[in-house]
């Protein structure tokens, strides 16, 4: 079986061609897990204060859904989506 590195107890042979890969995907596997916990946080955050708010103020905006765009009211202290809008909203949107 050839393997890309040696097996024996040779430094040369493992460090040149497989621990350094191996610790570059450790060190990428940990940022990608710390950004991910990050975004989770940020994530319970943003819930946190949109369930708090009391969404007084709500206007017109193209919200992002998937890979396009939709218009719908949304809350102008919290950003939360709240409906969508009826048909002459949407004209009074576009003039």
């Amino acid at each position: 079986m050839n393997l890309p590195y040696s097996i024996s107890g040779s430094k040369t042979s493992s460090t040149l061609s497989g621990s350094i890969f191996i610790d570059d995907m450790d060190a990428n596997k940990k940022k990608v897990e710390k950004l991910l916990s990050d975004k989770r946080n940020i994530e319970q955050q943003i819930n946190n204060i949109q369930s708090e708010c009391n969404h007084k103020t709500k206007v017109l905006r193209q919200v992002q859904v998937g890979n396009g765009s939709e218009l719908r009211w949304v809350c102008d202290d919290c950003s939360i989506a709240l409906g969508w809008p009826s048909h002459h909203d949407r004209e009074q949107y576009f003039k």
